[in-house]
């Protein structure tokens, strides 16, 4: 038997409820209260409140039982329907179908612990809303008693003996009232202590059960993608259903560990990569912005993925911070390399789900929160391809923790991006580069907040997605603009600055 299965029977079992009345003395005693007791409560509202809230509300603990109940039928039926998944794929084989067949059984059993805990959980309240009401009822109906006895033991009497005889007698009595009331009361809540520490004992393993739930639906999405796609469009809607479905794992797949990169453990080219990326102590121009995009893409390469953080001092002595993302390193040709800036990656972003966050994604966002960057702190994003569309991602997300002051991209589809007006944007693309207009959007009809500056075309279409070639031209193009308007172009005051600090860091799937 599972962790997870002992304590769910401990939690069915009612244990934590022994020696608690399950069922009250019956009627509505609680409704009619007579006497000094009911004049109390019908008249001091605070009192009513307080009764209240000490004899609990069953009615509520009732409802949230019995969505629990709902939710385990719900769970009981997707048990026959994923048996019935699993047996259709009992006569094919192969690789794809027998790794498929290996998820099924993996969720027939999941489906199951989690129909045990929904009602474990539903059990353990309904319970405990028949507890409440019986706790309720009882000391209802005690209150009645007493009222009654105070009734019959205060009638009209002359003899003084007598009727101090009957105010020593109910006294009595409403201490034995109150003090038996007190400890039903307090064994009440004594008892769902207990049931709040099982459950307490439940939550990690029903976190588990969840964080393994989703790899699973991600580890599937492909397969289920690729043959829904055969089934659907033949080899065509199987290559889309296989890409769709690589963008759906990428949005569920788990966070990968960021850490500090370490130059020591570079080589070669990312190790080169590196040291000139040392050597930017100040941004003076978009061209530095466009020129950092290509250091950071050659520390990661397509085993990892390098995010980039400035500390960035302006002319005005404020602080910004200056991310630079790196675009696409791994087009999954083959085995999946580890750089998360891959092929599924470039797809979820563009899909722009607003409830999903992709890995590489979560892993800017832990980079950021690693370098120190404070929420609510001025950031410029900036990036190649899909960096572009990363940073224009973040610019757009309501929820980004920090305050998004530029947004400068290069050879990126950033069309679709409902990025805020008051965030000025330049987003550069080569005239022949074919990979800005993958959004299908078509130069020009941008925000006004949305500088979409077209380079010329370079003389090798194929060289056109090139970012050491980008921020060639963006140079150029500074050089141009600064000729004809006796000024270097808008912002570039809160871009750029003297670097302070600088972090990079690095994580990769499966780390």
């Amino acid at each position: 038997m599972s962790a997870g299965s002992a304590i769910c029977g401990e939690i069915r079992g009612g244990g934590w409820a022994s020696g608690l009345p399950m069922s009250g003395p019956g009627g509505d005693s609680c409704a009619d209260i007579p006497g000094i007791a009911g004049l109390l409560l019908d008249y001091v509202r605070p009192l009513r409140d307080w009764f209240d809230q000490l004899l609990g509300d069953s009615a509520g603990v009732a409802g949230f039982a019995a969505s629990w109940e709902d939710s385990e039928r719900s769970l009981r039926q997707l048990h026959p329907e994923l048996v019935a998944g699993r047996a259709a794929l009992a006569d094919l084989d192969g690789r794809t179908v027998r790794a498929l067949r290996e998820r099924y059984e993996d969720l027939i059993a999941l489906s199951q612990d989690a129909a045990e805990w929904t009602g474990a959980t539903a059990a353990a309240l309904r319970t405990a809303s028949r507890i409440v009401d019986a706790t309720r009822s009882f000391v209802c109906d005690l209150l009645v008693q007493l009222s009654r006895f105070a009734d019959e033991l205060f009638s009209f009497t002359l003899n003084p003996f007598e009727a101090a005889d009957r105010v020593r007698d109910f006294a009595d009595a409403a201490f034995d009232l109150v003090e038996s009331a007190g400890r039903l009361v307090q064994d009440l809540l004594e008892a769902l202590f207990a049931l709040a520490s099982l459950v307490q004992k439940l939550v990690p393993i029903v976190a588990e059960g969840l964080d393994h739930l989703r790899e699973l639906l991600a580890q599937m999405a492909p397969i289920v993608g690729l043959l829904g796609g055969l089934a659907l469009g033949g080899l065509p809607g199987g290559v889309g259903g296989l890409l769709l479905g690589g963008a759906v794992q990428n949005l569920l797949q788990g966070s990968s560990d960021v850490e500090e990169l370490d130059p020591d453990a570079l080589s070669g080219d990312r190790r080169e990569a590196w040291e000139r990326s040392q050597k930017v102590t100040e941004i003076t121009s978009l061209a530095d912005l466009v020129g950092v995009n290509g250091t950071t893409d050659g520390m990661g390469g397509e085993d990892a993925t390098v995010i980039d953080v400035k500390k960035v001092v302006g002319p005005d002595g404020s602080v910004h911070y200056v991310v630079s993302l790196p675009s696409t390193q791994d087009w999954q040709l083959g085995a999946d390399a580890g750089a998360m800036n891959d092929r599924d990656s470039n797809l979820a972003l563009l899909m722009d789900n607003p409830l999903l966050r992709t890995a590489y994604e979560r892993a800017v966002l832990e980079a950021m929160q690693d370098a120190g960057v404070p929420a609510g702190a001025d950031v410029v994003l900036t990036g190649f391809s899909q960096g572009g569309i990363m940073a224009a991602n973040l610019a757009a997300d309501g929820s980004f923790p920090y305050n998004t002051v530029g947004v400068i991209t290069n050879g990126s589809p950033i069309d679709t991006f409902d990025i805020p007006p008051h965030i000025p944007v330049y987003a550069f693309q080569h005239a022949n580069d074919p990979v800005p207009m993958l959004d299908g959007s078509v130069v020009g009809g941008t925000p006004a907040n949305v500088h979409q500056i077209v380079l010329p075309p370079a003389s090798d279409p194929i060289a056109a997605h090139n970012n050491e070639l980008y921020t060639s031209s963006v140079r150029d193009w500074e050089e141009r603009y600064a000729t004809t308007h006796g000024a270097p172009p808008p912002w570039l005051d809160l871009f750029g600055g003297q670097v302070v600090d600088h972090s990079v860091f690095t994580a990769a799937e499966g780390r």
